[in-house]
């Protein structure tokens, strides 16, 4: 649950009211005021699980960003380039052995729902393997960019950048050019040198099932 904005004092009536909405299921909470955070921490939830952080910057662009040559792109749209990326994903940050193990175990209902959300998913490709990959979720006024890794080996050649214009071109291609994005520290210079501007700083805590 994103953009969160209520009175403090009512966090742990609304964090019993959500479990109860959603039994069995865990939930990310993001706010931008650190006293909300504070007291959904002390109404139930807890830090995020590595390789989260706890604290992230919003950033937004509605500039074109720059090319980037030499990387080929491609929209994924079968389950093998989704394990791909997902293989991207956990490779390139600090995943727990439980944490891969169960994102893995999802992989087939996860690339089912992520087929039915507007937006997409790409890979970026060096010499014909995949080293990178993007997603994007589409909404009334632009794209917000929901993940992106690197793997270590490829970072420093451009391929950040190459998954960050596409998801503008896709922005453009549905006539809402505009990004939007919740970044982490490695990743916020590179698309401050694309043009984004940070808006605010969130906190996000999480709820166990």
């Amino acid at each position: 649950m994103c953009r969160l904005d209520f009175d403090a004092g009512a966090a742990g009536g609304v964090f019993e009211e959500v479990r109860a909405l959603m039994p069995g299921a865990g939930t990310g909470w993001q706010t931008p005021r650190g006293d909300l955070a504070e007291a959904l921490l002390a109404a139930g939830c807890r830090a995020p699980a590595p390789p989260l952080d706890p604290t992230f910057t919003a950033l937004a662009t509605d500039h074109e960003p720059p090319a980037v040559d030499g990387i080929q792109l491609k929209r994924v749209d079968t389950f093998e380039d989704f394990l791909a990326g997902l293989e991207i994903e956990l490779a390139s940050a600090a995943w727990t052995e439980a944490g891969a193990a169960r994102r893995r175990a999802d992989a087939a209902s996860t690339f089912e729902r992520r087929l039915a959300r507007p937006g997409g998913e790409w890979l970026a490709l060096l010499d014909g393997e995949p080293v990178a990959w993007a997603s994007a979720i589409a909404g009334p006024r632009g794209l917000y960019l929901a993940g992106g890794a690197t793997l270590p080996a490829a970072r420093g050649r451009g391929c950040y950048r190459a998954l960050v214009r596409a998801r503008w071109d896709e922005a453009v291609r549905r006539g809402t050019p505009a990004l939007a994005v919740g970044a982490q520290d490695s990743s916020r210079p590179i698309l401050e040198r694309c043009g984004f501007e940070a808006v605010c700083t969130m906190y996000e805590v999480e709820s166990d099932p």
